[in-house]
């Protein structure tokens, strides 16, 4: 494992078509050999399960880096896995030299960069309320 060990966590709903997560594994680029892609494995805990996917960059940069995913459809390549369970994950990125390579151990991967938690869920976990507050009420001090 290396020095820089982020851990997060990210929450993403299960069939679903177009869903955004952001993590942060631009920092490993530093202690890295250079990479262009980044690949992607969930990792169910009560299964084991894998899911690899290429990872769909939208916004990579010093602060963070943004990630759309679609978990409806078994589409690795493209950025797209089908998960229909909820359930906890982990998961770990590795940067790689490869647009198509689903395996870690390729010769393509030039390191992980990060570890960390996720979340599938069939619901939100919460609902905002809207408060109305009426403008017809004059506050002293």
């Amino acid at each position: 494992m290396l020095p820089f060990f982020l851990l997060d966590m990210i929450r993403l709903q299960p069939n679903t078509a177009t869903q955004t997560f952001y993590v942060s594994p631009y920092s490993a680029k530093k202690y890295l050999s250079t990479f262009t892609h980044y690949l992607i494995e969930f990792k169910e805990m009560s299964t084991s399960a894998t899911y690899r996917f290429i990872a769909n960059v939208t916004t990579d940069n010093e602060r963070y880096t943004q990630i759309a995913i679609g978990t409806n459809t078994n589409d690795a390549i493209n950025g797209s896995i089908k998960v229909e369970n909820s359930g906890y994950y982990t998961f770990t990125i590795w940067g790689q030299n490869s647009s198509s390579n689903l395996d870690p151990t390729d010769a393509s991967v030039a390191g992980e960069c990060q570890q960390g938690l996720l979340q599938i869920v069939a619901q939100e976990a919460w609902n905002i309320p809207s408060i109305d507050i009426p403008n017809n009420v004059v506050y002293y001090e």
